[in-house]
């Protein structure tokens, strides 16, 4: 499989990676179609832009409304892309090939992002130790570190499945003890649940705690998509801002004719 690959992709694809992780923990400019963008790139390092835009583009509808909120993991449709066009592309096996090999580098995404928050947990409390002291120098540093080392650690799957083959994701998923599973499993279900109940408390759920129902009501009993949820909830959206906007302008306006009296 080493021949499928120039040394020179593998390391500006790696590179990619690397640094828009890095990039993205801080800068946090590319929160939505990152798959596309991944796409784009790589299939502009490997060669074949249109493939690379395709693989890209589907990942992305397939991971459209998931999205870790609240520390929860999903899987990683970007880290898909990446992997998933490359092959698309050296293979020559087209939009099917890079699914085929994209979607369990994702679905492993989800692991490793378990893994590095779990490991984010030391960088933190390095840091909070170089508060206390007042060394902030030192917790700059602690921070970047984190950064490096979580780029580092999404790169490997890229890395190792330019140099050694897809088969290598596929074969760790299938020989990965079932306790293991099992935990990361567990892990990955409770998440999301505690996310959501930390998104919720944020959320004023008392005065708009009907939209949530009728999401929940259209989603579950009438099938209804994502998109045709979200069509509903822009105009829910609409309809309260232009509402709370009246409302405002209303207020001000009475509020600067007593001023003027």
């Amino acid at each position: 499989m080493r021949e499928m690959f120039t040394p020179i992709q593998i390391i500006l694809v790696c590179a990619w990676m690397w640094g828009f992780t890095v990039i993205g923990m801080s800068v946090q400019l590319f929160s939505y179609g990152v798959a596309v963008l991944h796409g784009f790139v790589t299939g502009l390092i490997m060669g074949d832009v249109a493939t690379g835009l395709t693989v890209g583009g589907t990942l992305c509808l397939m991971g459209l409304g998931v999205g870790g909120y609240g520390g929860s993991s999903v899987p990683d449709y970007a880290m898909g892309t990446v992997v998933g066009t490359v092959f698309a592309i050296a293979t020559g096996g087209g939009v099917e090939a890079g699914l085929a090999t994209g979607i369990p580098v994702a679905t492993l995404g989800t692991q490793f992002d378990i893994l590095a928050k779990m490991c984010g947990s030391f960088f933190i409390h390095k840091q909070m130790d170089c508060v206390e002291k007042h060394q902030f120098d030192k917790m700059g540093i602690w921070a970047h570190g984190w950064n490096i080392f979580r780029a580092t650690l999404y790169t490997l799957p890229i890395l190792l499945v330019m140099t050694v083959g897809s088969g290598i994701i596929t074969t760790l998923l299938a020989n990965m003890p079932l306790w293991l599973t099992k935990g990361l499993n567990t892990a990955a279900g409770m998440l999301p649940a505690v996310g959501f109940a930390i998104l919720m408390k944020y959320l004023p759920i008392r005065e708009y705690g009907v939209f949530m129902i009728f999401g929940f009501a259209a989603a579950s009993y009438l099938g209804l998509s994502m998109v045709a949820i979200s069509m509903f909830a822009f105009v829910a959206a609409y309809m309260v801002y232009k509402g709370l906007e009246k409302g405002n302008t209303a207020a001000a306006a009475g509020n600067g004719g007593n001023y003027d009296e």
